[in-house]
């Protein structure tokens, strides 16, 4: 692997694996002499949690394995209920008892308003955009998705290249990006490979999630390595216009797509194949909405997709 795939392989491997279990061990086998210690092991571990839960990208270790983890913190936490009521004979406790827990305080804190900024990314908006899901079969996972402007940790596309200098970044305040789930609940299936092959949307068909006239193509622009070095191209991709909407779908797979620049297309119509080109680090589908009165749509206003009136969050699963 690559150093790029270590940092990443190690990044999940601690995000997935190793907090949730710090976690869990926590929970089961913290022993404190009041009431006040045990409430605050619980909100620590349960607002920690949560932001994994919400932020991680679990198509690495499996989609499901997030909710094995949300299994054995309730149970640990209705174990220490049952030995605060039927156990233990501790008394509540005063403010002067957590003055060896101010790191934990200060965490809960972090977390609390990180996690509060995520569920506000995720509720849905008044004026979004319909659009018909652009595959036809699978599971397919929201890796990023929601207000990306409210929180990085959904929909990192806003704050990103807002980073980077790039003035378009409030057109993708909305953006969606899409991978494939096996029945297990992975990306891809072979953990380690660096092959595009390997991961489950890569070569999945696109169907046109609207109907408009195509109005750029680019198409015969290389897939890259996963994880490994990016150019600096937005990648072979389709703009579709309806009216004053712009539909952008990006990183279809070199030679694939078999619309024409000015074609008119109905909602169905088939596109091209999933790849992982241009600024793309796995193979995925990035979809945009941007409402412009103009040709420059990179410049407009970032617009809310629901498909079929499921609104594509972070970590929301969608069947097709």
């Amino acid at each position: 692997m690559g150093s790029n795939k270590v940092i990443v392989f190690l990044a999940n491997l601690y995000s997935q694996v190793i907090v949730p279990f710090e976690l869990i061990y926590m929970i089961f086998t913290g022993r404190y002499d009041t009431v006040s210690e045990y409430i605050l092991l619980v909100i620590y571990v349960l607002v920690i949690f949560f932001f994994h839960f919400s932020f991680c990208y679990w198509g690495y270790t499996s989609f499901y394995l997030r909710y094995v983890y949300s299994f054995f913190i309730i149970i640990g936490t209705f174990l220490i209920i049952y030995r605060i009521i039927f156990i233990q004979d501790i008394i509540f406790g005063q403010l002067s008892d957590l003055r060896n827990s101010f790191r934990r305080i200060i965490f809960i804190i972090i977390f609390t308003v990180i996690n509060i900024n995520i569920i506000l990314s995720k509720r849905k908006k008044k004026n979004c955009f319909d659009l018909t899901f652009p595959f036809e079969n699978g599971k397919f996972l929201v890796i990023d998705g929601g207000d990306g402007k409210k929180s990085y940790f959904t929909n990192y596309h806003y704050y990103g290249w807002k980073r980077k200098n790039i003035k378009n970044y409030y057109s993708m305040q909305f953006a969606v990006d899409l991978i494939k789930l096996n029945k297990y609940g992975f990306q891809k299936c072979n953990l380690l490979s660096s092959s595009n092959k390997d991961y489950n949307i890569y070569g999945e068909k696109v169907y046109s999630p609207i109907a408009g006239q195509v109005i750029k193509v680019i198409e015969n622009l290389e897939d890259n390595i996963p994880h490994g070095r990016l150019p600096n191209n937005t990648g072979n991709q389709i703009i579709i216009r309806s009216d004053n909407y712009y539909i952008s779908l990006y990183h279809f797979k070199k030679d694939t797509i078999v619309v024409n620049l000015g074609q008119n297309l109905e909602i169905g119509d088939y596109l091209g194949e999933v790849g992982n080109s241009g600024y793309s680090i796995i193979p995925h589908l990035h979809i945009q909405v941007v409402y412009s009165e103009d040709s420059d749509y990179w410049l407009g206003e970032s617009i809310p997709i629901i498909f079929n009136n499921i609104y594509p969050v972070k970590n929301y699963v969608i069947k097709s």
